[in-house]
């Protein structure tokens, strides 16, 4: 989630730590974590720094299914709304890219990091040139200009939705969502 920066679906943080780290995270894992940690939370509040927690949708501030954010982040950062799919998209594409950056100034170059980064550069116009793996200063640009575009917006969206959130929902909510109510047939 570090590497990421941004809320992120199971499967990308799976194939995340497949490319870079270990590989022993499963999208079960996740799923089980997350409750736990919510549990966790509700039993005694705050006793740790940080909590994987839900991203909350904009639209009724309830846990967006199977995506993750760290409890640290700002509220306004753990808000999914209209345009946020393509910007943490665009984010954690450029931050991938960064990352095999200095990897490979290091010395190292992992393969499986390469095929996740041309993976995810295929959804942007003007990242990957030809069939081979993407070159991380090609999607970086095309990443950003793209993210230049979007970004104000969306963050302009984010905000606004946190300060209602922040103002409507208990701290407990504000990390793993308001529950669904279902309407009465009276």
């Amino acid at each position: 989630m570090t590497l990421l920066g941004v809320p992120a679906a199971a499967k990308t943080i799976v194939a995340v730590d497949e490319s870079f780290f270990s590989g022993t995270i499963t999208n079960a894992k996740l799923t089980s974590l997350r409750r736990d940690e919510e549990r966790s939370f509700r039993s005694s509040p705050n006793s740790r720094p940080y909590y994987l927690c839900a991203a909350l949708s904009a639209e009724r501030l309830s846990p967006v299914r199977g995506v993750l954010a760290v409890s640290t982040w700002p509220l306004h950062r753990r808000i999914i709304g209209p345009l946020s799919p393509r910007t943490d998209l665009l984010t954690s594409t450029i931050r991938i890219a960064e990352h095999l950056q200095r990897l490979t100034r290091a010395g190292e170059s992992p393969l499986g990091g390469f095929r996740l980064l041309t993976a995810m550069a295929q959804n942007i116009p003007g990242a990957v040139a030809d069939f081979g793996p993407a070159d991380p200063d090609r999607v970086i640009t095309a990443a950003r200009a793209e993210l230049a575009v979007h970004e104000e917006k969306d963050q302009q969206h984010r905000k606004a939705v946190a300060e209602r959130a922040a103002s409507q929902l208990a701290e407990v909510n504000q990390l793993f969502g308001a529950g669904l109510r279902t309407a009465s047939t009276a």
